[in-house]
């Protein structure tokens, strides 16, 4: 039961980034966001340790990544600070560095970087990988 709850938590989508839809700049958002289209810049879930970033096959990320969950199956190009649980999918590229605390990983994901275990000491110490983003930053929330 625990684990049907988690998957739907993780599919659960607030904000959708179609195909066709490309930003320019840095993206704080809270809830789900799904990803389908291309983002340049860095990507960063509120503080809420409930946000689940979802990069489907088409969707592309160029730039730092920093949240709680992450399910990747498209491409970042950037390193990737996970708080808490990764999911790579058998379609997933990632050129720069993963920082988790839980990975999976499906055959036929490709890293092109270091995987680094985050210790529980560090999450405790309130380690923040991307302290600030621009003032130009997209902000998309979900306060319902």
């Amino acid at each position: 039961m625990m684990g049907r709850k988690r998957r739907q938590r993780a599919r659960r989508v607030d904000t959708l980034i179609g195909e066709n839809t490309a930003i320019h700049g840095d993206l704080e958002f809270s809830g789900g966001l799904h990803l389908e289209g291309r983002i340049v810049g860095d990507v960063r879930a509120s503080t809420d340790g409930s946000a689940v970033l979802v990069v489907d096959e088409k969707g592309q990320i160029e730039g730092q990544v920093a949240v709680p969950h992450l399910v990747l199956n498209g491409s970042v190009r950037g390193d990737v600070h996970a708080g808490e649980h990764v999911e790579l999918g058998e379609k997933a590229r990632l050129e720069g560095n993963l920082y988790y605390s839980v990975l999976q990983m499906a055959e036929g994901a490709s890293v092109d970087g270091q995987l680094r275990r985050r210790d529980a000491d560090a999450a405790l110490e309130g380690e923040t990988p991307l302290t600030a983003l621009a003032d130009d930053t997209l902000t998309a929330r979900n306060d319902s």
